[in-house]
């Protein structure tokens, strides 16, 4: 016999050994689960009417059946809500994931999520750090403030000698991108020689005037705020002088649309979703609202109202920062007294105040996140926080716990009024000054920790941060009159 002919023999040695060897019918009857899941699965198949098929399920499991009438459609009933079960968390997690974007970072411990993403999620990814890319010739002025466009093409600078400049953020990458380019690759002549040829590169002069897209000249002092419009291609900026401006930059003659002059310097500014309204921050202790259709300034209920008055919540101090939450149903301000106001964003009444919300310090800037739940704030105590609007319950409260989920930063006492904190375009991390405000630190949301340092050679201080709503994109500017341009630089993971 060859052995083409034991191989068979072998095979069919072998099924009839497995079909002999008892089932382990003894381990599924132990088993309480097991022994309640084939006892339902029997009823389910009778129920169904397929007899024989119960039968044979029963005699494999050994299983022994009580009121074989009674629940039969029971593991139907239980299967259908458990994929009903299953679908509404599938679409619970990609809501989170698309709508609670900061909350993804942080620890379920500090915020709520939906537990199946808790489980499922990873943290973190690639490292990296930010390189500085470009910086721009002197604009003749300290930066006080800088803004991206809501579709990120364009960059606002402002400073201090009442100058106001838009930049394409695209020629300034072109042009830059053009340069690394031509200093890396060998240029040959026309006649296919191996000498190189002459390489013109741009200066910063060069590029900084070709990448100025607009410029205005109107304010007569420092310009302390310049914001984009939401929808359309207007601009606003505010500045010491008490004016505000909002410009239609679509043509060169950069067209004034509307004026409106304030007794107090303003110092802060934003657009309402809608971009109907403007939020006006000033060194008045009530926010100023405004119908930019109108130019009528609304104002709110509790400012009628005497601070002191109980039951009415109201600032003691000049106002440093304003924010609109994205869908607007909610605006929040901050003040030099150390407290910032959550208000109402229909009816205007302020609904919670937070006192001592950086330890009695001054509270210099608010942003919201992407799902207008969650609110970062910045204080000279050289700190960022974070806190759950979720949690805050009604009325003034000193008690900042329930609300506070994360802080950032080494405390200390910081001198300068420009210390701001802002998120990363993804909401990872918070970018925010140290204490000095000659270095930028990213802050992780999740652990809290420092990922990565902006800083200057030499040293500046930066009074302003920016970050691109759609890419990693960062541009600083600050006392050496320069904007700043940053980008990742890649390190292994």
């Amino acid at each position: 016999m060859n052995a083409e002919e034991e191989e068979p023999k072998v095979a069919k040695d072998t099924v009839a050994k497995n079909n002999k060897r008892p089932r382990p019918r003894s381990s599924l009857l132990a088993d309480s689960f097991s022994r309640h899941l084939y006892q339902m699965i029997v009823k389910q198949l009778h129920h169904d009417g397929l007899l024989a098929a119960a039968a044979a399920v029963a005699d494999a499991s050994s299983v022994t059946v009580p009121s074989l009438e009674q629940d039969g459609n029971r593991l139907s009933e239980l299967v259908t809500n458990g994929l009903s079960l299953e679908l509404q968390e599938l679409k619970e997690i990609d809501t989170f994931r698309t709508k609670h974007v900061v909350e993804k970072y942080l620890s379920s411990s500090k915020l709520y999520m939906p537990e199946s993403h808790s489980r499922s999620r990873e943290v973190g990814g690639r490292k990296f750090k930010m390189q500085e890319r470009f910086s721009t010739s002197s604009l003749g002025g300290v930066v006080r403030d800088i803004s991206f466009s809501s579709d990120g093409s364009l960059v606002s600078c402002v400073g201090t000698n009442g100058l106001c400049v838009i930049f394409s953020l695209e020629t300034l990458e072109d042009l830059t991108a053009l340069d690394e380019v031509r200093a890396a690759v060998v240029a040959r002549s026309l006649d296919g020689k191996s000498d190189r040829a002459k390489i013109f590169n741009y200066s910063l002069n060069d590029v900084s005037e070709l990448a100025v897209a607009r410029q205005f000249t109107e304010h007569t002092q420092s310009v302390e705020v310049m914001r984009f419009h939401p929808t359309r291609p207007l601009i606003l900026s505010g500045g010491h002088d008490g004016d505000v401006y909002i410009r239609d930059f679509s043509q060169p003659d950069t067209k004034i649309l509307w004026h409106i002059h304030d007794t107090f310097p303003i110092r802060s500014a934003a657009f309402h979703p809608t971009g109907e309204y403007v939020l006006v921050g000033t060194d008045h202790v009530v926010p100023r609202l405004i119908n930019i259709q109108t130019g009528v300034t609304l104002t709110t209920p509790d400012a009628l109202v005497s601070g002191n008055e109980e039951g009415h919540m109201k600032h003691a101090g000049g106002i440093t920062s304003v924010g609109f939450s994205c869908d607007g149903r909610t605006l929040c301000t901050t003040s030099l007294d150390g407290s910032w106001i959550l208000y109402d964003g229909v009816s205007g009444k302020a609904v919670h105040r937070v006192s001592d919300a950086h330890s009695s310090v001054p509270v210099t800037s608010v942003n919201y996140s992407r799902s207008g739940q969650i609110l970062l704030t910045c204080g000279m105590d050289s700190t960022a926080k974070l806190w759950d609007l979720r949690r805050l319950a009604s009325g003034s409260s000193t008690n900042k716990g329930t609300a506070d989920v994360a802080a950032f930063g080494e405390p200390g006492k910081c001198n300068h009024r420009s210390i701001h904190a802002v998120f990363s375009h993804d909401e990872s991390h918070v970018l925010m000054q140290d204490t000095s405000l000659l270095a930028i630190r990213a802050y992780s949301v999740f652990s809290e920790d420092a990922s990565y340092t902006l800083t200057t050679e030499p040293p500046v201080i930066q009074r302003s941060i920016a970050v691109s709503p759609f890419s990693n994109v960062v541009v600083t500017g600050g006392d050496d009159s320069r904007l700043r341009v940053w980008t990742p630089s890649w390190l292994p993971s």
